[in-house]
């Protein structure tokens, strides 16, 4: 989910419940405030009507007013000594002739005459309908809650956006950003201090990043170009040596391991020099190059280095897939391609070449069981039982597809293991 949904969520939520509170408390403090008007009136005719009963004044007919009704009673002492002697009660009432039953506000009053008898005065008063002034505020407050949450959401959401813009531009920066490749600078006004920091903390991880980079390829690129002389001269006295007719046949067989040895470890070299060459953008030439017709160049020469392997061959390559890049790179991309499905097959298995829909697609049989995604295109993986390999092949044929734009995608399915090069149609 989205910062800014997450934010506007947990503040709506928030103030939903706010209002909620709010709103049973407005209705409470309605009512407390009607009830508390309503009670000093009441309070004072009950206690006139009490103070001229006692007085022996003549009092008004009882149901004479049409706002307000009393009724005295006589009552016992051990009513008096059980009951509060001011009581206020929300009750109906029929206030004069021609009125049905009425909500009322009633207050009883227990008091005593001078002859010790005890009398009980209840009066009431006409007062609103509760229950359609809950109704009534309850509609209300439900409307005013709807709009207010609905104003508050988009309020929310238009101000977390607006002020999630740097964040916005600083994550768009990185997607397309390419550690090694020419990025465009980082552009990002804001006046947020926390966004500002990111940026400044961002830009400067990067440089480090790059620094770090620009020294690792260096490393390797002047490594790998030092090893390439000895490696070579190594290579070479051994062969002399192995011409020499005074070796034994164990002497010429350990040369022999050790002629294979720097084979691989030179392959390897020439490997890394070629990883750093495309990482460097040293292969500037551009041509209209038919991958599929440099797979079907490639081969014979490797159908006759594999022959051992009885590895039968299906090309379907008559569909031709263009793409402009560096002749060497395509060489590249289409041999290591080529080598790993020869190398990773099984003796008398299958492999098929073929390019179509603007792909080019090379599948093979091999190890029983999907290869590892994450981890097949990292230089010096190696899939298991082939740790003799070099571990290069898919890393320079991946790194060759970035450069170009080029989708390079591993499926298994149906036993085989299927790699397609995928190129867009301006290429």
């Amino acid at each position: 989910m989205k910062l800014q949904n997450v934010i506007t969520f947990r503040l709506s939520l928030l103030k939903a419940v706010s209002i909620a509170a709010w709103a049973v408390c407005f209705y409470f403090a309605i009512i407390a405030e009607l009830n508390d008007k309503t009670d000093k009136a009441l309070t004072g005719y009950a206690e006139s009507l009490i103070t001229g009963y006692l007085a022996g004044e003549k009092l008004p007919a009882e149901g004479a007013s049409r706002s307000y009704l009393y009724v005295i009673s006589d009552v016992t002492a051990g009513y008096a000594d059980t009951h509060s002697h001011i009581r206020f009660n929300d009750t109906e009432a029929r206030f004069g002739r021609g009125y049905g039953y009425e909500p009322a506000r009633s207050v009883a009053y227990i008091f005593q005459r001078d002859d010790g008898r005890w009398c009980e005065l209840t009066a009431f008063t006409a007062t609103i309908d509760k229950d359609e002034l809950q109704a009534a505020i309850l509609y209300w407050l439900i409307a005013l809650y709807v709009v207010l949450l609905a104003g508050i959401v988009v309020v929310n959401l238009w101000t977390v956006s607006h002020s999630m813009r740097p964040l916005k531009a600083m994550l768009a920066w990185l997607d397309a950003y390419t550690l090694g490749r020419k990025n465009e600078p980082m552009r990002i006004k804001t006046d947020i201090t926390e966004f500002r920091k990111l940026g400044d903390t961002l830009g400067k991880t990067i440089e480090r990043g790059e620094r770090q980079y620009d020294r690792q390829k260096m490393f390797i690129a002047n490594a790998s170009h030092e090893m390439q002389t000895p490696l070579a001269v190594c290579t070479n006295r051994i062969e002399m040596m192995l011409d020499d007719d005074s070796l034994t046949e164990a002497q010429m067989g350990e040369l022999v391991k050790t002629m294979r040895t720097l084979k691989g470890l030179s392959a390897t070299n020439r490997s890394l020099l070629l990883l750093c060459k495309i990482d460097n953008g040293q292969f500037v030439g551009r041509e209209r190059i038919d991958l599929g017709g440099v797979a079907d160049a490639l081969l014979p020469d490797l159908e006759a280095i594999f022959a051992r392997k009885r590895i039968a061959v299906a090309r379907s390559l008559g569909e031709p897939l263009h793409a402009d890049m560096d002749p060497a790179l395509a060489d590249i991309l289409v041999s290591n391609l080529l080598k790993n499905a020869f190398t990773h097959n099984t003796d008398g298995g299958r492999l098929t070449v073929s390019s179509a829909g603007g792909a080019l697609t090379v599948a093979n049989t091999g190890a029983a069981g999907p290869l590892d995604v994450d981890k097949i295109f990292l230089p010096f993986y190696h899939s298991p039982g082939k740790a003799s390999s070099t571990g290069l092949g898919l890393a320079l044929a991946k790194a060759v597809c970035d450069l170009y734009g080029f989708a390079l995608r591993y499926t298994y399915s149906g036993g085989m293991h299927t790699f397609r090069v995928e190129v867009p149609a301006a290429s």
